[in-house]
């Protein structure tokens, strides 16, 4: 018989939970507009979209981590029941698992942070007072990259001794890291920091937070070197980069303007471009964990916008 690993039963088990609650909330909605004959108010559907979405991430995140779909399956099917999670209770048997599919996902995401964090040494120094909005986007979506990545090399249980046959040691990250930029202009170095600023990181967002509600950490991983470690020895060993056309002094400000008209929009997860990534509520709406809800808690949430 094949058992769930401590953190997939996290993600299973927060998984349930939030099927559970959305279950019951379609329930005492319906409820509601039988007896009051008006919809719900405007809060519960806020709250509910919230939920079903962050449902919806853990589930893609929880199969891209390793947790068979067959698993994945079943305790939602036991969720839209309203069953509470069970360890006790079985799980049918699980499908063989596409591991090259697996750590090819994996790698694809650790490949780009590399480049990231190596853009984030070579470019960030260099960007002037007119590019803070530009780098506030770039060090979220630098953030959310990692924090994603963190979170699924957590739950499938990747050791430093893995992480060393995979990818290398620390020093081969930096090594990697400064040859993707070794002899990249100025303007170069602009125009890819600047996509990975316009990068739409709103799936790698929700997926990390649902990791996160799960309680699988997504702010270390020992399959991942140090962030302030890499930036600051990659920064360390790259040749200051020199421009094409223009003084070396105000790179970003004088060529930001025609690298904004110039460069195309790179997006990780759509062909779509967003101003900023959105990793976490917007204000007003009630953040919340699985480890922490209820039903008979989660059930009135919406009526408290009644009047």
């Amino acid at each position: 018989m094949i058992t769930p690993t401590r953190p997939q039963v996290q993600v299973l088990r927060s998984l349930q939970t939030q099927s559970m609650i959305v279950t019951t909330m379609l329930a005492e909605a319906a409820q509601y507009e039988q007896h009051s004959g008006q919809r719900p108010p405007p809060s519960w559907f806020e709250v509910f979209h919230n939920r079903a979405t962050l449902r919806e991430a853990l589930s893609d995140v929880a199969v891209a981590g390793g947790v068979p779909r067959a698993w994945v399956d079943h305790v939602r099917e036991r969720g839209n029941r309203a069953m509470r999670w069970n360890p006790d209770l079985y799980l049918r048997t699980p499908e063989p698992l596409n591991w090259d599919e697996i750590l090819g996902g994996l790698d694809a995401h650790v490949q780009r942070l590399r480049e990231w964090t190596a853009l984030a040494a070579a470019y960030s120094p260099l960007t002037a007072a007119a590019e803070d909005a530009a780098s506030a986007r770039f060090d979220d979506n630098l953030r959310v990259l990692r924090a994603r990545t963190a979170g699924v090399a957590n739950l499938l249980g990747v050791d430093a001794q893995q992480a060393h046959e995979l990818w290398g040691t620390e020093g081969d990250w930096v090594a990697t890291g400064v040859a993707m930029l070794e002899g990249v202009s100025v303007e170069g170095l602009s125009q890819r920091w600047h996509q990975v600023a316009r990068t739409d990181t709103r799936t790698d967002a929700l997926q990390a937070r649902a990791l996160a509600e799960a309680g699988i950490a997504i702010d270390t991983a020992v399959a991942l070197p140090s962030h302030e470690a890499l930036e600051s020895a990659i920064g360390a060993a790259l040749t200051p980069p020199t421009p094409l056309f223009l003084s070396a002094a105000t790179p970003g400000a004088d060529i930001d303007a025609a690298v904004d008209a110039a460069s195309p929009t790179y997006s990780a997860d759509a062909e779509t471009v967003m101003d900023a990534p959105i990793f976490s509520d917007s204000a007003g709406t009630e953040p919340w964990s699985a480890a922490q809800i209820d039903v008979a808690a989660a059930a009135p949430m919406w009526r408290e916008a009644e009047p």
